[in-house]
């Protein structure tokens, strides 16, 4: 099930971020991603739609997609419990239908999610070096959904 995101599931939604942060990006360290949460609460807190995939009668967010207005997608973390069983594609499925192209930026070593990104449409617009990062910072655009 796919549903507005509640306040209260913030902090299940911090596990996934940093999880899934850690996982993805190899060559930073963990505490990285740890000195980051505050920032990634307000981009939660600021996302103009929070939406999360719950399975289990609706009990625990397992999945999470962050949008702001502008079309970007901030967040797309799925638990590795479910990961592989479309709920990445079922939560970008449910934005794009929009008047706007989504947008996101990935860095370079997160090559799992610039794949299920190019699957899903979007394709590399720009590339530039990220100090913060140390590595190169990739945005990418998919074009408006057409409508149904």
């Amino acid at each position: 099930m796919i549903r507005k995101a509640k306040l209260k599931e913030l902090d299940r939604l911090e596990q996934l971020w940093l999880h899934a942060s850690a996982n993805s990006h190899p060559s930073i360290p963990r505490q990285f991603w740890v000195d980051r949460i505050a920032q990634f609460r307000k981009d939660c807190r600021d996302a103009t739609q929070c939406l999360v995939y719950t399975d289990r009668n609706n009990a625990v967010a397992e999945a999470f997609i962050t949008l702001l207005g502008d079309g970007t997608v901030t967040h797309l973390c799925v638990s590795p419990l479910f990961s592989g069983c479309g709920i990445g594609t079922n939560l970008i499925s449910s934005i794009r239908d929009r008047r706007y192209p989504l947008k996101a930026e990935v860095l370079r070593e997160n090559l799992r999610t610039r794949y299920f990104l190019q699957k899903h449409g979007f394709v590399e617009v720009e590339r530039s070096y990220n100090v913060e990062y140390g590595q190169h910072s990739i945005s990418m655009q998919c074009p408006r959904a057409s409508a149904r």
